[in-house]
Formats: structure tokens, C-alpha cells, sequence
């Protein structure tokens, strides 16, 4: 018999002794807490090694969730946006609408119709801040069905009307600019003008008699004459209201609701007009006694405002 044992011998015999040694080192774990001790001093040791090994799979894992958190937040920020702008424009509406009925309540003892419009959002690219013409452009243009004398609001009232259009952008030029006109008139009392733009952030509300009612806080709302914006969204803060001895009129001046200068996004109003009746050259013969009625004369009033900025055909 050989001294030395062949390989199958020392196999089996390398078994038997890690057999033995693994029922010992259970028993002893389970009659005694010294395995336990090793594993948490073992456990210890790998700590380190173990964070080392994972930072680069924790920092891949942060940045991506901040990126998409962040991306998110962005454009649920967009979309709260952008739905306020639409509730408070509409919300300008229904103060109108409540206004509206209530006139006609007490009057006819019936409500009235509102006037359906569309809106579409714009962002605004560059603004004018010359006093002498004042304008924003807006990324909407004629590929986006933009027309020029759309009227421009935003969330707090008017901002414009659109008199240029290129493919994908859009002029909008401002109530302040001092070629533009609007109809507008005094909510309180229903007194008619015309609000023109003074420059340098201001309008001028023009051809109020003395006779008039008029204080500053009044709010000026569009009146619809004219034909090119709607009828009762708020325009501008009565400021200043001066009486000259020499002048029939007031002197006054009102600071413009809408953001100018601030309006990140602007709603572009799409409304739907309905013609106005044509009038003869011959007015002394279409304002006879005999031939002259309330709708005739409601549309030659409307025909003699024209809100269209100076200039403009």
C-alpha cells in the first residue's frame, strides 16, 4: 500500500473535513453568538467597499431622476400656466355675461346673447419700448390662421389688436402706441369714447363731454363699435380726469390693465362678427323720418368709430 493517498482519497477526504467543519461551525452559530460576532466584523469590512462599488449606479440614478422630476415640473409649470391664462381670460367674460344679463333683466326681463369666441396662446418674442411705437411680436403667424385686426388680450384685459403677419410670427401693436384707437366705454355708466395710446405706457380717453359722469377708479371696457374688438373685456383704470375752462371735454388720462411690458403669454381672440349693414352715400335720404329705424342708426353709429390704428386701410 503506497504512503501517500491518490487524488480520489485526499477528495474524499478534503470533504469529510470541510463536512465536519461546516456542522461545527453551525453548531457552535446556533449554541453561541461567536458567528454571529464574525459575520457582523466581516459585514463591516465589506461596508466601504460595498458603497465604493455602488456610487457610480446611485449617481447615474440621481441625475436621471432629477433631470425627469425637473423636466416635469417644467411642464406641468407650463401647462398651470397656460390653463390660468385661459380661466382668467374667460373669467373677463363672465363678469361681462353677469353684467349683461342683469342690464337686460331689469330692462326686457330677458338675457342676452354672447358672442362666440375662440382663443389661441402665443408667447411673446421681442417688445418695442420706443414711447413713440410700441408693439410686441408674438410667435403665431399666418400658418397659424393669425389675421391682422385679431384683438390680442391677457390675463387682466386688452393688450392689442395684430396689424402684421409673416409666416410664423406676428406684430401686435400695443393700446399705449400712440397711432392706435380704441372704443371703449366707462362700465359704470355706460358712457361711450375713444381710448387712444399716448406712449410711454399710457392712453388718453378722448371726447367725454362735461356733462359727463366721470371719476378715477372707473373702469374702461371695450364697446364693441367699430366692428374689430368684442364687446365688454376691461381695458384700462380711469387715473386722471383734468377740466379745462376753454375745452367742452375732459382732459383724461387711464393706465392699461393687461401686463405690457410683462406678458410672457398673450391670448389671440378669434371672434365671430357678424356684418354690418351697408350704408348709402345718400344720408340725407337713408335718414328720412319716414325710413330711418334703431338698426340703421345702431350701424351707422358703429360705422363711424374705426378702432383700426392710424394709417391702416
Amino acid at each position: 500500500m503506497n504512503q501517500f493517498a491518490t487524488t480520489p482519497q485526499k477528495d474524499a477526504i478534503h470533504f469529510l473535513v470541510a463536512f465536519f467543519l461546516s456542522i461545527a461551525v453551525i453548531a457552535a452559530d446556533h449554541n453561541s453568538d461567536f458567528m454571529r460576532d464574525l459575520r457582523s466584523a466581516l459585514l463591516t469590512l465589506l461596508d466601504p467597499i460595498e458603497r465604493i462599488a455602488q456610487t457610480p449606479q446611485q449617481i447615474y440614478n440621481n441625475l436621471t431622476t432629477d433631470f425627469t422630476s425637473f423636466d416635469e415640473i417644467k411642464q406641468e409649470n407650463e401647462r398651470l400656466k397656460t390653463e390660468l391664462l385661459l380661466l382668467k381670460a374667460k373669467q373677463q367674460q363672465l363678469i361681462k355675461m353677469e353684467q349683461e344679463v342683469s342690464r337686460l333683466r331689469a330692462l326686457l326681463g330677458t338675457t342676452g346673447r354672447v358672442n362666440n369666441a375662440t382663443f389661441q396662446i402665443a408667447t411673446v418674442n421681442f417688445f418695442s419700448s420706443n414711447p413713440l411705437s410700441q408693439f410686441i411680436t408674438i410667435n403665431k403667424g399666418a400658418m397659424d390662421d393669425v389675421k391682422p385686426q385679431q384683438t390680442v388680450i391677457d390675463a387682466l384685459g386688452i393688450i392689442g389688436q395684430v396689424v402684421n403677419t409673416t409666416p410664423h410670427s406676428s406684430r401686435v401693436l400695443l393700446i399705449t402706441d400712440p397711432a392706435h384707437q380704441l372704443p371703449v366705454r366707462i362700465q359704470r355708466t355706460g358712457q361711450r369714447g375713444i381710448l387712444s395710446g399716448s406712449g410711454h405706457d399710457n392712453t388718453q380717453l378722448n371726447f367725454i363731454p362735461k356733462s359727463s359722469e366721470i371719476l378715477v377708479g372707473d373702469l374702461l371696457e371695450t364697446s364693441g363699435l367699430g366692428g374689430i374688438f368684442p364687446s365688454g373685456y376691461p381695458v384700462a383704470i380711469v387715473s386722471k380726469v383734468i377740466s379745462r375752462a376753454s375745452d367742452p371735454y375732459y382732459e383724461i388720462f387711464a393706465t392699461p390693465l393687461g401686463q405690457l411690458n410683462q406678458a410672457r403669454q398673450v391670448l389671440i381672440l378669434k371672434q365671430q362678427r357678424t356684418p354690418f349693414a351697408k350704408i348709402n352715400t345718400d344720408l340725407d335720404t337713408e335718414l328720412s323720418p319716414n325710413s330711418a329705424t334703431d338698426s340703421t342708426l345702431d350701424s351707422i353709429n358703429s360705422g363711424q368709430i374705426d378702432s383700426k390704428p392710424a394709417g391702416q386701410n
